[in-house]
This record gives structure tokens, sequence and C-alpha cells, in this order.
């Protein structure tokens, strides 16, 4: 399985969105991955919290890659649903997704996102179709 180093430096090279948020994962194995960064005033937006979108993306990483520890050879989002629940201001942002079910074709995901304080800020889900060799 891949480690957390292995993810951070491939994403970081390759992904200018991880790149800019300044993310990091800080825990990979089976059906988890756990994604934080901290503030930056490029990823708010009027208010001085979090941008929605920013939260989407940290949700899509951290999903995906909990995702690719499931023994696959590529995983894509087929569909994927935010609900936010606070504003998240205050750092560092955590983003922490499960794989809650498996079948040979499909991933269903669910993410929090939390905020400094450790309050559930946001929560989402999804399903990934997985590539099995």
């Amino acid at each position: 399985m891949i480690t957390e180093d292995e993810v951070n430096k491939l994403l970081s090279e390759n992904e200018a969105l991880f790149r800019f948020m300044g993310a990091k994962f800080e825990k990979i194995e089976r059906g988890v991955a756990k994604l934080s960064f901290e503030y930056k005033e490029e990823l708010s937006r009027i208010g001085g919290m979090l941008h929605g979108a920013i939260i989407f993306a940290a949700m899509d990483y951290s999903g995906s890659y909990a995702v690719r520890t499931l023994d696959v050879k590529e995983a894509y989002t087929l569909e994927f649903n935010v609900i936010f629940l606070k504003a998240m201001k205050t750092p560092p942002f955590t983003f922490l997704a499960r794989v809650v079910r498996e079948t040979k074709r499909y991933a269903y995901v669910e993410v929090e996102g939390f905020d400094g304080n450790n309050e559930l800020c946001a929560k989402g889900n999804g399903i990934w179709h997985l590539i099995r060799d």
C-alpha cells in the first residue's frame, strides 16, 4: 500500500491545487485517509472562512485516497454531496474519509471536515467507480 509520504510527494509534484492548498495526508490505511492543511487567505472567501470549493476539493482528495487503498488499479469520483454545517475559520482544517461500503465496481465513502477546535463543520458522501485489474 502507498504511504502518506509517497502520496504527499506524488500530489505535491503533480497536482497544482493540492500544492496550492498546502495539504498533507497524515494517515492512509485500508479504507481510511486523513488530510489536513493550514489557513491561507487565498483559500478563503469574504468573511475569512474557508471557501466551499476548497472544502469540496479536500473531501474529494481524502475520499479518493481512502478508495485507492482498496486494491484498485484506478478510481473515479462519480458523485459527491457536501453539507456545510458551520463556517471553517479556525485552522488546522482536517478531513477524515472512510470507505463505508465496497463492491466489485463501486465504493461509498463518507468524509467529515473539522476545524482546529475539532468541531464538525462539513459532511460529505460520495460514490467512486473502481477499476480493478
